[in-house]
């Protein structure tokens, strides 16, 4: 017997399918309020990789800066932030954490506890282990104005993707899978 031929409306149904969103929009008109805050696993990774490679970029890379103004460097990094900041609050709210934390039952309190515990500890480690790095390597290199600029305003924005994205991770990858019904 010959394989069924697939009409294209159904090819492209099927190519689809595989993000997820038909399901998720089906949970959305089905009303289940539970269902508008799911586990984000992957895309709370992008603003903190992308926030790690621009300092890391910012901080073994001070010949490129030598040339440029102090303006340009500045109007480059408003624009880096502008991009990063304008997702946090997106995979924030969408995530498992985004609703109130007075609608909690015990599981998801001990889970917004712990993901914010991880979250500040890191936090802190960093900034007690990076702040004096920063000092020291700005003043044994001998860096001008626009390469510290823009390491502290990447250090800024690595600060502020961790502060905003990890507890979403962190909650996501510990969240136990429900099955649906």
């Amino acid at each position: 017997m010959k394989p069924r031929r697939r009409s294209i409306l159904a090819m492209l149904d099927d190519s689809v399918r595989w993000t997820g969103m038909p399901a998720r929009i089906a949970d959305q008109i089905s009303g289940d309020p539970d269902r508008k805050h799911r586990p984000m696993r992957w895309l709370p990774i992008w603003p903190i990789a992308f926030s790690c490679a621009l300092l890391m970029t910012s901080l073994a890379w001070p010949a490129a800066l030598e040339g440029v103004s102090l303006a340009v460097v500045i109007s480059v990094m408003v624009g880096f932030c502008g991009g990063v900041f304008a997702v946090i609050p997106g995979i924030s709210m969408n995530g498992p954490l985004g609703k109130s934390s007075l609608q909690d039952d015990e599981r998801e309190a001990s889970l917004r506890k712990d993901s914010f515990l991880c979250c500040l500890g890191l936090l802190a480690a960093l900034n007690c282990l990076g702040q004096p790095l920063i000092m020291i390597l700005s003043h044994w290199q001998h860096w001008q104005v626009p390469q510290i600029v823009s390491v502290v305003t990447s250090a800024f924005m690595l600060n502020a993707s961790l502060l905003g994205c990890l507890p979403t991770l962190y909650a996501s990858w510990n969240l136990p899978q429900l099955p649906r019904e």
